[in-house]
């Protein structure tokens, strides 16, 4: 009786050792499960952003969602980096910077060009594009190489237009007549019927409207020497960590040729090579 008492005894004792072996084990699988799942589910940072929101094909509005290149470009800084986006729309662009001013945004959407002024104020992200200056003409006339090329010729200019002040600068004795326009489209129409010479665009921008069909007739032609360098701008000294990030992301999608794939995609040309480097 005595042997069988013993038996079982030290058959318990190899039990409750196997048992607590397997639960050591199995304690260590789920802790390891546990810090993957935390992982997996860390809360993302919030990033919120002011766009435009009818700056085709840079952002806009289709369907009810916020679509577009730059759009494109900020799906992929959020998916490499954890990121939540929130977006307030508003087609009022001075209120889009007092609300970066104020860090109620973190960076705008509306093809923000670096200038000097600028950068006084705000850190600019890694350039995600270049916009040379060009022109739409008939796209069975002569190509316009240069400001000289218009001498004699009509050009629609917008009222408040940057392209006025290129124009009177290149062309002080005034062989370029201006004709004033309140929005682009009524030049681009009258380019079609001949009643206009050329108009100034920016290069992405009047490839892309050909290559939708937006614009029909014309063609984007020469350079006027002048390229709007595009990048997200964010408030001086504040949002390190979400400049690097984005700094660190455009430069990876440019070594990886993705920023160039979405370049194409929307404008039919890679417009994130500086033109004045080539």
């Amino acid at each position: 009786m005595k042997t069988n008492f013993f038996k079982k005894i030290i058959s318990m004792g190899l039990i409750a050792m196997l048992t607590v072996g397997l639960t050591a084990c199995g304690g260590e699988d789920t802790s390891k499960k546990d810090e993957s799942a935390a992982e997996n589910n860390k809360e993302k940072q919030v990033v919120q952003i002011g766009a435009y929101g009818s700056h085709v094909p840079f952002n806009y509005m289709e369907n009810d969602e916020l679509v577009g290149y730059e759009v494109d470009i900020w799906k992929e800084i959020a998916k490499r980096n954890n990121l939540e986006l929130k977006y307030t729309i508003s087609s009022d662009v001075a209120g889009l910077f007092t609300m970066l001013d104020t860090g109620k945004i973190d960076t705008i959407l509306c093809q923000v060009s670096a200038t000097e002024e600028r950068a006084e104020k705000y850190d600019f992200t890694e350039p995600y594009m270049y916009s040379p200056g060009a022109w739409f003409v008939k796209e069975d006339s002569e190509d316009v190489n240069t400001i000289e090329d218009l001498y004699g010729k009509k050009v629609g200019v917008i009222a408040g237009g940057v392209d006025i002040d290129m124009y009177n600068a290149a062309d002080p004795e005034g062989k370029i007549e201006q004709v004033v326009y309140s929005n682009v489209t009524a030049a681009y129409k009258d380019i079609e019927v001949g009643r206009l010479d050329a108009t100034g665009v920016s290069r992405p921008q009047g490839l892309y409207l050909i290559k939708k069909g937006d614009v029909t007739g014309l063609k984007v032609t020469g350079y006027n020497g002048i390229t709007e360098t595009d990048i997200f701008p964010i408030l001086k000294g504040k949002n390190k960590e979400l400049l690097e990030m984005a700094n660190k992301t455009i430069k990876e999608m440019k070594e990886d040729g993705s920023l160039a794939e979405l370049a194409v995609k929307w404008f039919g040309d890679d417009v994130t090579v500086n033109p004045d480097n080539k």
